[in-house]
């Protein structure tokens, strides 16, 4: 009960930030000074629900207010925000920051330091364009094309814009950094997102999973209707003990029903779930 109390303060500082995120656009100025009065109050927060929010307002604030210097060309005052955080998408802000200030080598200092994720790389793909490397940027937006486990994400659809525009005979070069946004509202994901995240919580209420799922297990996405041009998700559940792999359950959710079946991987069959459980 504590906890759906906390939730909903959080819900109610989220509907505050989309506001004055849409307000930011308008007059920018104004909001900044809409941050700093939020920071104090915070600060003095003494409710023992909002309380218990304090530094996630406090760090989304920080984030906000780094972004918003960062839209208004106030490249110094963005940095010196950041450089209070330790997170990646404080790094990646930085590193925002640092093109536009033509500060290349410690932008670049900062991606040489930063996990390869893939979000990363198309940022790496962002920077040599903006120091004139198209050909190492394309490189690696084809490399992320590949990869059509992502292809629901906004930054697959940029990577893809950015080969269309490279390939052309006389390309406009990006000058500047995708800065990834605060914003609550924003959906990083396409609609799929929804069929993802409802497919997951499908398999890990199934009675074989979801007292497996709390301690040393995990589930993932194989393959999406996307991927593999069929009408369902692979989901995949696994179980493991240390280094000792225990358990693995491979299941196909239906894109349109979300029936659910087991797919017996080692004899390539699908079951319904009745069927399998009388094989166990």
């Amino acid at each position: 009960m504590e906890m759906e109390k906390v939730s909903k303060e959080m819900n109610i500082f989220d509907d505050i930030l989309n506001k004055l995120y849409r307000e930011s656009e308008k007059n920018p100025k104004k909001t900044l000074q809409k941050i700093d009065s939020l920071f104090k109050a915070n600060e003095n927060e003494k409710d023992k629900y909002k309380s218990q929010i304090k530094e996630n307002i406090a760090d989304d604030l920080r984030m906000f207010k780094a972004e918003l210097l960062y839209n208004i060309g106030e490249y110094e005052k963005s940095i010196e925000i950041l450089k209070i955080g330790t997170s990646g998408h404080d790094e990646i802000g930085l590193v925002c920051n640092y093109v536009k200030l033509k500060k290349f080598d410690k932008a670049k200092r900062i991606l040489d330091s930063i996990p390869n994720y893939t979000f990363n790389t198309f940022i790496y793909a962002n920077f040599y364009e903006s120091i004139g490397k198209k050909d190492e940027a394309l490189k690696i937006y084809k490399t992320i094309q590949k990869d059509k486990g992502i292809n629901h994400f906004v930054y697959y659809k940029l990577a893809v814009e950015r080969i269309n525009e490279l390939q052309k005979q006389n390309p406009i070069l990006l000058n500047s950094i995708y800065y990834e946004t605060g914003r609550p509202d924003f959906e990083v994901c396409d609609a799929d997102n929804e069929n993802r995240t409802k497919v997951i919580e499908l398999v890990r209420e199934l009675p074989e999973v979801k007292d497996k799922f709390e301690k040393n297990a995990g589930i993932g996405i194989v393959e999406a209707p996307k991927d593999n041009d069929k009408n369902y998700y692979w989901v995949r559940f696994y179980e493991d003990n240390s280094l000792i792999f225990k358990t693995e359950y491979n299941f196909f959710i239906y894109q349109k029903t979300f029936e659910i079946k087991y797919f017996d991987k080692k004899n390539n069959k699908v079951l319904s779930l009745a069927e399998w459980r009388k094989t166990k």
